[in-house]
């Protein structure tokens, strides 16, 4: 992949602070985009933007509630006033609340459905408001979750959020596909964020229940999401809209752990 794959392109990373976000901003950046880093936390994302320009990347921080429709509204028209408009957008903010249902309050239910529903919604609404007005034929990518179609204990909210964004997904490259843009969804398996997460990563208990699953062994590595999301926001895939891919090492491709004969008798003798 060429270095200036992606040079003269402003790209904007909802949760590009910290985990996979980061990372896919960071492989933005040494494709010759210019970066900006939408995140709620001030000082990681200030810091974010800082490192990358101390090495000669065109990235700015600009903080941002994806759950307020008024700080996405400022968020994109600093966007187009500073970098005259975006043409790629990824959202990969998201927050964790780990309850069974019966226990969840509805501040926590609100809190990561704003984040992971609403606040995809928010963004996609006003960076296709914004495509459309600069007749630009622009990306969107949602970063989703395996959590979207195999359900799992203490992640109601999370696993509702996903699938729904991953649906409104659908309807948006239903509607925007007239535009030229192009709307796609990057689904990862467990990835090893730990180091570059503001959040942390998973536990070593979760882990350990989690591997026997998964074909290829291992968790993911953020660099594998981002090379997905650069992918989608690549000419190579200028014809694929409304789509869904897992990066998750063949977890979803069924049960690992279930083995041996379905049946005791065979059916024909």
């Amino acid at each position: 992949m060429s270095t200036a794959e992606f040079a003269g392109k402003v790209v904007v990373v909802s949760g590009g602070a910290s985990g996979i976000g980061r990372a896919i901003l960071e492989a933005f950046a040494q494709q010759g985009a210019t970066g900006i880093v939408a995140d709620v936390d001030t000082e990681w994302g200030a810091e974010r933007a800082d490192a990358l320009r101390s090495q000669g990347y065109d990235v700015t921080f600009v903080k941002t509630d994806v759950r307020k429709a008024d700080e996405i509204a400022h968020l994109f028209q600093q966007v187009a006033t500073e970098r005259n408009g975006v043409d790629i957008v990824v959202n990969s903010a998201g927050v964790g609340v780990h309850k069974e249902v019966i226990d969840l309050t509805e501040e926590e239910w609100d809190f990561q459905v704003d984040v992971q529903l609403k606040g995809v919604f928010l963004m996609c609404r006003e960076a296709a408001r914004q495509m459309i007005s600069q007749k630009r034929r622009g990306r969107i990518i949602n970063v989703g979750s395996g959590a979207a179609i195999v359900a799992r204990p203490h992640a109601g909210p999370h696993c509702a959020s996903k699938a729904g964004a991953a649906h409104l997904t659908r309807v948006l490259a239903l509607e925007l596909g007239r535009h030229g843009i192009t709307v796609n969804v990057v689904s990862p398996g467990l990835t090893d964020v730990g180091p570059i997460s503001h959040y942390g990563g998973a536990t070593p208990d979760y882990q350990r229940n989690f591997l026997p699953e998964v074909p290829l062994g291992r968790l993911a590595r953020p660099q594998e999401i981002a090379d997905a999301v650069l992918f989608f926001a690549s000419d190579r895939a200028q014809f694929i809209t409304g789509q869904l891919i897992n990066i998750d090492g063949g977890y979803s491709a069924g049960k690992l752990g279930i083995r041996g004969s379905h049946r005791a008798t065979p059916l024909f003798t």
